[in-house]
């Protein structure tokens, strides 16, 4: 009996010990890895294989912001929409690029980390131009990536017509395949984020061969978001909050934004 009632004391002691240390440990002391998708959509987004280790200015927000509180970052490499079932699923823990109009049901910071504007691009010397739905059944062929959204209702009103006129490819590389075409006359605009075009055509060598041919008039947020299904989710978005703002004070996050050659988007 002694011995058993020896026992209880030190497993009471024991417990009440780490329940004081629990107590006075930040909470951050339990770090935690989130997996998080990531896809080519670089300077936003990039695949590290293919940008020199470079895994794109939102994950390096996203990784040195959760680091600051113990957490670490994963990246898993999936293509954008089965990243986010796969997040909606609860399967990842996040990712680092999209739009909330996509995907409303997931936890978003208190503000977006990035603005996209759909342009479209053309061989240096065309006289094509965007101009409304007009020039665009006037070109000879436009290159798009197949199920991606271009945000313009104009713009995706005529490609969901499917013309004859709208090249959509997929598969490997398909930024840097549409950019080729383009330059090798089979295209006559390719349409893009602004500077996403011109991160991968400036990656390519091939910077001074294109022009923008005209801007849509939609801008939209681009925000890293985090699964509806993880419990911690808010405690996640509110840590890259937090973070971000205080990396935007102290000049920080200006010398992420540097290595990828863009400015804060709450300049643009």
């Amino acid at each position: 009996m002694r011995a058993q009632a020896k026992q209880s004391q030190t497993s009471l002691s024991f417990g009440l010990i780490l329940t004081c240390l629990m107590a006075i440990l930040p909470t951050y002391a339990f770090s935690d890895t989130l997996r998080i998708a990531t896809d080519e959509w670089c300077p936003y987004d990039c695949i590290p294989s293919q940008n020199q280790g470079k895994v794109g200015y939102l994950g390096d927000l996203m990784a040195e912001a959760l680091k600051a509180r113990g957490h670490e970052v994963e990246f898993v490499e999936v293509s954008y929409y089965r990243g986010l079932q796969l997040i909606r699923e609860g399967k990842l823990d996040g990712t680092m690029a999209c739009f909330r109009e996509e995907a409303p049901d997931f936890v978003f910071p208190d503000f977006p980390l990035g603005k996209s504007n759909s342009t479209f691009f053309s061989q240096k010397d065309a006289s094509w131009r965007y101009t409304g739905t007009d020039s665009l059944k006037q070109a000879k062929m436009i290159g798009i990536i197949k199920g991606y959204d271009y945000v313009d209702p104009t713009v995706m009103d005529y490609i969901n017509q499917n013309p004859e006129n709208v090249l959509a490819i997929t598969g490997e590389k398909p930024l840097e395949r549409l950019i080729e075409m383009l330059i090798n006359g089979r295209l006559t605009a390719i349409i893009e984020d602004k500077i996403v075009l011109e991160y991968k055509a400036k990656q390519m060598g091939k910077s001074d061969q294109l022009k923008v041919s005209g801007t849509t008039s939609a801008v939209i947020d681009v925000y890293s978001s985090f699964s509806p299904k993880n419990p911690k989710s808010a405690e996640y978005a509110k840590i890259l909050s937090e973070e971000t703002l205080k990396m935007r004070k102290s000049g920080r996050l200006q010398e992420l934004l540097e290595r990828y050659g863009i400015q804060d988007w709450q300049a643009q």
